[in-house]
């Protein structure tokens, strides 16, 4: 299976929007300069070797997911039902506003998804924000 570069962006910025990471938090996580973060989430100009030394630093995201658009967005959780991500918790509930955008991202990410031919974890992800939505 091939490798997007640019799927890979639209899927770790949709990541980093649902985690509330903006670039300053994400250079401070990794240790990463800016300009490759930037590159990253832009979906160019960057490395394999570089997205994986980064995604070290994301005990909850699901690489398989990320690179390739198969499974979940997050690795299952531990047995005491606590994320693996110690920063930030599993899901921030938010605002209204806040769930409308990362549905917007969603939907854009899945309509990449479909004109690639992907058939990821979607449906799951829109229930899982239909399911914060209703919570508040």
């Amino acid at each position: 299976m091939a490798v997007d570069l640019q799927q890979i962006g639209k899927r770790f910025r949709f990541y980093t929007h649902l985690k509330e990471l903006e670039l300053d938090d994400l250079e401070k996580m990794t240790g990463s300069s800016r300009e490759t973060l930037s590159n990253i989430i832009s979906g160019q100009n960057y490395l394999l070797d570089e997205l994986v030394a980064i995604l070290k630093n994301f005990q909850d995201l699901n690489p398989q997911w990320l690179i390739y658009g198969e499974g979940s967005m997050f690795k299952p959780m531990d047995e005491d039902g606590t994320c693996h991500d110690h920063h930030k918790g599993c899901l921030k509930k938010d605002k209204a506003a806040y769930l409308k955008q990362m549905k917007d991202m969603l939907l854009e990410l899945d309509a990449a998804e479909v004109a690639k031919g992907h058939h990821a974890d979607v449906e799951a992800l829109k229930a899982k924000l239909d399911q914060l939505k209703a919570s508040e």
